[in-house]
């Protein structure tokens, strides 16, 4: 067998598995789930968990109580009904109820001052901030899940990558007890290569228990009372695209929870006008009918009533409105200050990460499997000692996992950058599809 022979089989197998695809997946699962395998991609999570989920319940609800409650502030006050009865069980003339007066009366409040249209103002503001919370609950929700649907997938390949690397080791364990017996190795190469054993088969039982875990968390989206897959689809080496920053920073404007910061103010701004237009008495027009016992004649009464702002005119409220007017400007440049910083640092963990895994699978890793392939050979033709290729086997095997980490950081970067953007698809960025 040659070198060259070692090397091709090598970066054979590496291709095969640099590529981390459901199909490496599917097939590292499969001893371990005898009955057929439930696999589910994306789209089938996402449909599992939009219909009852409840913060998108409670963002319903929210809204169609703003609905009801714009509705309620388009209302006029109701009018006032007064039946009074007076001039009787008195003294004289008006011990009994022969010169009794009886009165109907009907009151009606008249708002001043732009007050109903500055309700159903304020209302309508509400309604548009419930409405922006149902689509932020929903891109929450969205991205939750799709954080829990790569963090299967990395699991599910830090377990094939795992399986491989107990594979090697039982490979290079057997080659030692061979040498062993042949007298070409010493026997501490055979403790050392033990211990290496019992180190791969430990890192294969926590990479189980980390996709046992990571498949019980994204079961739990949908409220799976058992679970009920076995795997997912995707590709994390499937890298997302970079989008310009420049183009991000303006389509963040345009999110719903930018709108909603924006919306804020103008609500405290339309309760200042609220505050001052309470400040305008409200008069109340009665209009009645009365009948007089004694004479039994009738006749009807009009009148106006006015408040008398004299202890209260309503400066305190307009001060108050004026200073939260103030408090919400503020925290709005500070919310859009923030978010551009969230924005910028997701964007460049995207691209950190991004450039990582493409550093890491064009050249990095191919180096560290030519490498391995040499020593290995070099190590069953005798020229390398136990150390060596215990070295390039770790070296390879820690290359990958770190290229799998990186491929794993970009879809998680972009799924926040997609977050950040309000979760809908734009043309300045497209997140890969898993």
């Amino acid at each position: 067998m040659s070198l060259r022979l070692v090397l091709t089989g090598a970066m054979l197998a590496l291709a095969g598995l640099g590529t981390l695809t459901a199909t490496a997946s599917a097939d590292s699962a499969s001893s371990v789930h005898s009955a057929p395998t439930t696999v589910l991609t994306l789209e089938e999570v996402l449909s599992r968990i939009l219909p009852g989920n409840p913060d998108l319940t409670a963002a319903d609800e929210e809204l169609r109580a703003r609905d009801a409650e714009y509705r309620q502030a388009g209302r006029l006050p109701n009018p006032e009904l007064a039946i009074t009865l007076e001039n009787v069980a008195g003294d004289g003339t008006y011990q009994d109820s022969d010169a009794a007066e009886f009165t109907v009366e009907l009151s009606q409040p008249i708002e001043l001052g732009g007050k109903r249209r500055l309700r159903r103002e304020a209302a309508e503001l509400d309604r548009q901030l419930a409405a922006n919370q149902q689509l932020q609950a929903r891109t929450e929700v969205l991205a939750t899940t799709r954080q829990r649907y790569v963090g299967v997938l990395a699991a599910q390949e830090g377990l094939a990558l795992a399986r491989e690397q107990m594979e090697l080791a039982e490979k290079s364990l057997a080659a030692a007890e061979e040498r062993f017996k042949a007298g070409k190795a010493p026997h501490v190469d055979r403790l050392r290569l033990h211990g290496e054993y019992r180190m791969v088969r430990l890192a294969l039982t926590q990479a189980e228990r980390t996709l046992a875990t990571a498949r019980q968390t994204l079961s739990a989206c949908w409220n799976a009372a058992t679970l009920d897959f076995d795997l997912v689809t995707g590709e994390l080496a499937r890298l997302p695209d970079l989008p310009a920053l420049s183009e991000i920073e303006a389509a963040l404007e345009q999110t719903p929870e930018a709108t909603s910061r924006r919306v804020a103010t103008t609500l405290s701004s339309v309760a200042l006008e609220q505050a001052r237009a309470g400040r305008i008495p409200d008069p109340s027009l009665t209009i009645g009918w009365r009948q007089f016992r004694e004479s039994d004649e009738q006749a009807l009464t009009f009148g106006i009533a006015i408040p008398l702002p004299l202890f209260d005119q309503g400066q305190d409220a307009v001060a108050a409105a004026g200073s939260r007017l103030n408090s919400t400007q503020a925290r709005e440049v500070g919310a859009r200050r923030e978010a551009l910083i969230q924005l910028r640092a997701a964007w460049q963990t995207l691209a950190d990460a991004r450039s990582e895994a493409e550093v890491l699978g064009s050249q990095v890793v191919p180096a560290a499997a030519e490498g391995f392939a040499a020593t290995e050979f070099g190590y069953q033709a005798g020229k390398f000692g136990l150390i060596e290729l215990l070295d390039a086997q770790r070296a390879l095997f820690q290359i990958r996992q770190r290229q799998l980490a990186a491929q794993t950081a970009s879809q998680l970067a972009a799924i926040e950058l997609q977050r950040l953007l309000g979760g809908a698809p734009m043309t300045a960025f497209q997140p890969s599809p898993l």
